[in-house]
């Protein structure tokens, strides 16, 4: 790739133009999923793709194009043919798209990187010598681990896919900044159909990591199962308000709905319910939120965001109290355009979401800090009340007031022992309210994408049921 690197940087220096970025990547996807003990599906994908900025008289254009590569991410050089013609066309794409574009003075290039920086675990060198029918057997051995659990009532495994992402980034603009880093990505995930007098419940769950041997494939199976077979026999409980257990696949659900008002944009447009609150004491005080973009085990983790800023740690809340957002350059200068405070610098919160999206702002390793409490003591501090195991709906969260009403499934709870399953009913609440009223917090972080979180305990929820 760093062939046609150079041959676009050739062309863009001989352009009429104030400044320029190239971003650059070079993928290779495995997807395997296993069915009845056969192979449903298996892919194999090479993607290669390059985006243009260009920054003239204060207006920014953008274009991307993507080729056909068949080489591996580890090769430096692109190995396929490019028409340097059809690269000049779609930098003049991106020159013209400037022009409709209106005069920002907040527009501008990262700068060059100070130091380089330091390495981290998120590349598997490995994972590009590792067997095609090593990585069939991981999907097998995923849906025989659901099975096992109770062959008699898991009655279908669904979808037990193994998946992999290997990249290499290239960003180049400019100012002087040139640097390149690679990342993989591996996947475990199972869905199992638990059966029993006419009863059906379903148990999902996943793992994934950068690293192809730290994938725990008979603890994802054997988990998927369980979940199944434990939602089985469910009832309703009566209306009431109760104290309730989310556990932390359900509050990184509804912390991924929080974290749109972490944002800059959205805090300078007036659309999050944080601005102007800094310095306060918004949340439980046993919470604290962090954005990390060099957390060692996060999906997100990279050494420079998607405008070649170093990735930081950025603490939002510290013990309940509202302490920053996250910002790019763009949200970064505009605040220190229009206020008078303190100078923002980036919090290096610049994300891409492909070739053909220009970067923007959003979190890359979102979290709540875990707390010192294991689920045992969580449910000993019910007491009597909900474990909120899943939840439905939540697209139809209204991130801005935060009120949400949701369908929802889980586990009663009486003097801190399960009692049965609970399913058929719905929560009703405050997003902002339900973190205010946490008063437990666990230490069972985990990873659901980008957002993560441990178990939380809440004081009161209303719960819709007979």
């Amino acid at each position: 790739m760093n062939e046609i690197i150079d041959q676009a940087l050739s062309i863009l220096r001989k352009k009429s133009i104030d400044g320029y970025e190239i971003y650059s990547n070079q993928s290779s996807h495995f997807d395997v999923e296993s069915k009845e003990g056969k192979i449903e599906t298996l892919q194999t994908s090479r993607y290669s793709g390059m985006a243009f900025r260009i920054l003239n008289h204060q207006q920014m254009g953008f274009s991307y194009t993507t080729f056909s590569d068949p080489s591996p991410v580890r090769r430096k050089n692109f190995s396929g043919e490019v028409d340097t013609t059809e690269l000049d066309r779609m930098i003049e794409d991106a020159i013209r798209s400037a022009k409709a574009i209106s005069a920002d003075s907040c527009f501008d290039f990262a700068p060059p990187l100070k130091a380089s920086p330091s390495e981290l675990p998120i590349f598997d060198v490995s994972l590009e010598g590792i067997s095609e029918k090593t990585k069939i057997e991981k999907a097998k051995s995923l849906e025989e681990s659901a099975r096992s659990v109770d062959p008699e009532r898991i009655k279908k495994v669904r979808k037990a896919s193994y998946q992999e992402v290997l990249s290499r980034t290239t960003l180049v603009n400019s100012n002087g900044l040139r640097f390149s880093y690679e990342h993989s990505l591996t996947s475990l995930s199972v869905t199992a159909v638990a059966e029993e007098s006419g009863d059906s419940e379903v148990g999902w769950d996943f793992d994934f990591s950068h690293f192809f041997n730290d994938l725990d494939v008979e603890k994802v199976g054997r988990s998927a199962g369980r979940k199944a077979l434990e939602g089985l026999g469910g009832k309703r409980i009566p209306t009431g308000v109760y104290p309730v257990l989310i556990r932390n696949n359900v509050a990184s659900e509804f912390l991924s709905l929080l974290a749109h008002s972490f944002l800059a944009d959205q805090v300078q447009k007036g659309k999050s319910p944080l601005k102007g609150k800094r310095g306060e004491r918004i949340f439980s005080p046993l919470l604290t939120m962090v954005d990390d973009g060099l957390y060692p085990k996060g999906i997100s983790t990279a050494p420079i965001d998607g405008e070649g800023m170093p990735s930081q740690r950025t603490s939002l809340v510290v013990q309940g109290v509202l302490t920053g957002y996250l910002c790019d350059r763009y949200w970064a200068n505009r605040e220190n355009l229009f206020s008078s405070g303190s100078r923002v610098e980036s919090t290096a919160n610049s994300r891409r979401h492909g070739i053909k999206f220009p970067p923007g702002v959003g979190v890359s390793n979102f979290f709540i800090e875990p707390g010192d409490l294991d689920l045992p003591k969580l449910m000993g501090n019910l007491f009597q009340g909900m474990v909120v195991e899943d939840v439905m709906g939540l697209h139809t969260v209204d991130p801005i007031s935060g009120d949400f009403s949701l369908g929802c499934s889980g586990d009663w709870i009486d003097r801190g022992e399960k009692v049965h399953p609970v399913k058929s009913i719905a929560i009703a609440g405050n997003l902002f309210e339900l973190f205010r009223n946490v008063i437990g917090v666990g230490k069972d972080l985990r990873f659901f994408g980008e957002v993560g979180s441990p178990s939380l305990l809440v004081k009161e929820l209303l719960i819709s049921g007979n």
